[in-house]
């Protein structure tokens, strides 16, 4: 066989008597191809490959005496390596979170007796290491998978990501409260996404690569995630911006919203109102016309769901509350979105006070959390059948603000926004039908749609206005003779 042809040889395709060398017992490796030329050059090969499958299958029966645990494997026809299950490497997880994964470790030990007995020496050591649980991953370890870790030289080398994790928690409290709002803000914006990094190995551009990698490209999951990665290797000191870009994707749009209309609203009143089966118990349950209360209050107001009870039910009762304006108290949710507000919140239609019997309170069995109260809602909603959410009222509120032609400023104002977070948020969810109705009802009907109907209108409010202007007279006419009676009795 020329030297060429060698290079070129892969011997696991080599077969005798219809049986592949994998598949060959090793002990009898002396037989293989005996009936062959003996100087065929491919044969010894293949005998000599057969005969180290068999040593180290000696060496692990000799290691498993031992209850040494690492153990040799064949890697190819030319390196041994060890495997073993080791605690997982940086950034890796193991089966159901587990600690610790079975890795095949390559430390380029030749394929020969030297390099059996130098494997054989490795593992006791390796195994030694796991017992005393001094076993540490190392470049030499890690091989090529070592260039991608980082390994800082300072004195916190071996601090855990869980470590950096309390670290940073302890600085994000130094400029938020730890309130309500505080610890939603640090749950839902940081830690939820600082909870995909391996918590119990060094941080590493390694570890936050495969945090990264367990994430899909275009997801909100995979934005933020990207969004805080950048703040946390900056309080690390790790230099990980480039790694973290290369995973970068747009924050994606969410999924378009079945945004009910105000007929479908007042059809769905009587719907949420059913009758509670049979055989549910009365005690500590929400009645029909509770629900009934708690759905005209988002239809009518736009509230969050949760905003429901944070509302002033005393103010909203009050006789003197002639607008039917909604205040909420934001101390009732300790200061979960709620108190954003400047002003109290007007109905839209008004006529829906009376139509879904606000004033007259029907408040929903309350006990219980906040997050409890509020997926009540969600529930007798989806087990309803309405077609849509608690949160698709609140976005009709606000598209039925454009329709009425309220300023942006007095609408944002109304539901807790900046102008610049409405128009993105809630301009998004005005479908074709919606700005169909809008033009129709600015432009055809309030506008009229030639010259001459435009005259007539013009017409029309000029005998208004005189028509008030003379009433205006009367009153003050009126307003004259009583306060002249006053003064002469």
């Amino acid at each position: 066989m020329s030297s060429n042809e060698s290079s070129n040889y892969d011997l696991r395709n080599a077969e005798w008597d219809g049986v592949g060398i994998d598949q060959w017992e090793p002990s009898k490796w002396k037989q293989w191809k005996a009936k062959s030329s003996a100087s065929y050059e491919g044969v010894k090969i293949e005998r000599e490959y057969l005969r180290i499958k068999h040593a180290i299958r000696q060496a692990n029966s000799a290691l498993s005496l031992e209850r040494v645990k690492v153990k040799l494997k064949l890697t190819s026809a030319k390196t041994i390596g060890l495997q073993g299950t080791f605690p997982c490497k940086p950034g890796d997880v193991g089966k159901n979170g587990s600690p610790s994964k079975q890795y095949t470790i390559s430390f380029g030990f030749a394929a020969n007796d030297v390099g059996v007995k130098t494997a054989v020496v490795k593992a006791r050591e390796l195994d030694l290491l796991l017992m005393t649980k001094q076993f540490r991953w190392t470049p030499e370890l890690l091989g090529k998978q070592a260039q991608k870790i980082f390994f800082p030289e300072q004195e916190n080398s071996t601090k855990l990501i869980s470590e950096w994790i309390e670290d940073y928690q302890r600085e994000f409290w130094k400029t938020h409260e730890q309130n309500r709002q505080g610890i939603r803000t640090w749950e839902t914006h940081y830690i939820r996404h600082l909870k995909k990094l391996p918590q119990d190995v060094p941080m590493s551009l390694y570890a936050i690569e495969k945090a990264l990698e367990r994430t899909k490209p275009n997801t909100s999951g995979r934005f933020f995630l990207v969004w805080q990665l950048k703040k946390f290797c900056e309080f690390c000191g790790i230099n990980g911006l480039k790694t973290i870009d290369a995973y970068a994707t747009p924050k994606p749009y969410p999924t378009i919203r079945k945004v009910p209309s105000d007929a479908e609203i007042i059809q769905s009143f009587t719907k949420i109102g059913l009758p509670l089966s049979a055989y549910a118990s009365k005690d500590n349950l929400t009645q029909p016309e509770q629900w009934q209360w708690a759905y005209g209050m988002l239809a009518t107001y736009g509230l969050r769901p949760h905003e429901l009870f944070a509302v002033d039910i005393e103010a909203f009762t009050n006789p003197q509350n002639t607008f039917h304006v909604v205040n909420l108290n934001p101390s009732l949710t300790d200061g979960t979105k709620t108190g954003e507000r400047s002003c109290g919140i007007p109905p839209l239609h008004p006529h829906w006070v009376e139509l879904f019997d606000l004033k007259n309170v029907k408040f929903p069995y309350n006990e219980g959390k906040l997050s409890n109260k509020t997926a009540k809602l969600y529930i007798r909603f989806r087990v309803t059948n309405l077609g849509f959410r608690p949160y698709e009222l609140r976005h009709a509120y606000a598209i039925r603000g454009h329709r009425l032609q309220v300023p942006i400023k007095t609408m944002a104002d109304y539901m807790g926004h900046t102008v610049q977070e409405h128009t993105k948020t809630y301009q998004r969810w005005m479908n074709e039908d919606a700005n169909l109705a809008i033009y129709r009802e600015v432009v055809i009907h309030r506008q009229g749609t030639t010259k001459e109907a435009l005259k007539a209108r013009i017409s029309e409010l000029e005998a208004e206005t005189q028509a008030l202007k003379a009433e205006n007279a009367t009153l003050k006419a009126l307003l004259i003779q009583h306060q002249l009676g006053e003064m002469l009795s």
